[in-house]
């Protein structure tokens, strides 16, 4: 059953995200905005001001940020309703990954169990995480200098993961070989799905539906049996709906390039 409170998690989970000392993610939150970020990315959801606010609180968040590669998630309830145009009359524009569009989605009803072939791990090694990033980066076709980047960072983010314990990281291997990875960000009312790729080597094979049921798992063994996420509508959003995610809302993300 998809709660008020549910909804309200699915459309604005950066408000409901943990964030556990000594973590680097930092959360700037009142009762105009919600602005998440961590050292290289950044995520504006939950505004509502007036009108006549909408520069002075662009103004804002860009004093606050500490990169310039942060987006604006703009849902039903964000105020004023014109945000969206807005925005874009200040400058913003499409995100560069392209993904100006997601459905919020939300599941609460056991999704089936992964095909027995399919072996999935919640990440605790090294090198485990270290070949699950290599599988995202393969499945989004990241450019050789931002795996440079991710590679050189691999090390400390793993041990703030581990130390902090978000996120929580999930591997999944066919036949032995790592062929698809996700995240998870627990909350109180659920949790928050994050980072799923296949490598294009295991598409078709059940391994995205596994990792749901995975992260089902741990959401069950939480106490807080409740799936939620933003999903693009041309990539996960199919398998989803076939899983048994309801939708929740459609949510609009522009980028502010003016920083």
């Amino acid at each position: 059953m998809l709660t008020r409170e549910l909804r309200e998690y699915a459309e604005t989970p950066d408000r409901f995200a943990p964030i556990p000392e000594g973590s680097s993610v930092t959360r700037y939150e009142d009762a105009r905005v919600c602005f998440l970020q961590g050292e290289e990315w950044g995520s504006v959801s939950a505004v509502s001001v007036e009108a006549d606010e909408v520069e002075q609180l662009v103004d804002q968040v860009r004093g606050l940020a500490r990169s310039r590669n942060y987006v604006w998630w703009i849902g039903p309830s964000s105020r004023p309703a014109d945000l969206v145009d807005r925005l874009q009359a200040l400058g913003f524009t499409e995100p560069r990954d392209r993904a100006g569009t997601l459905h919020a989605v939300a599941l609460t009803e056991e999704p089936r169990a992964s095909p027995p072939e399919i072996a999935v791990t919640r990440i605790a090694a090294f090198d485990d995480w270290a070949a699950a990033h290599e599988v995202e980066w393969d499945a989004f076709e990241t450019p050789p200098e931002r795996r440079e980047v991710g590679r050189a960072r691999a090390r400390d983010d793993f041990e703030e993961a581990m130390a902090v314990g978000v996120p929580v990281g999930f591997l999944a291997r066919l036949d032995g070989k790592p062929a698809a990875t996700a995240m998870a960000v627990p909350s109180e009312r659920g949790v928050y799905l994050i980072a799923g790729a296949v490598a294009p080597w295991a598409r078709g094979r059940g391994l995205y539906r596994a990792l749901v049921r995975a992260r089902w798992d741990f959401a069950v063994a939480r106490g807080t049996p409740a799936l939620v996420t933003q999903a693009n509508p041309w990539t996960s959003y199919p398998i989803l709906a076939r899983v048994g995610f309801e939708d929740v809302c459609t949510i609009r993300r522009l980028e502010d390039p003016g920083r």
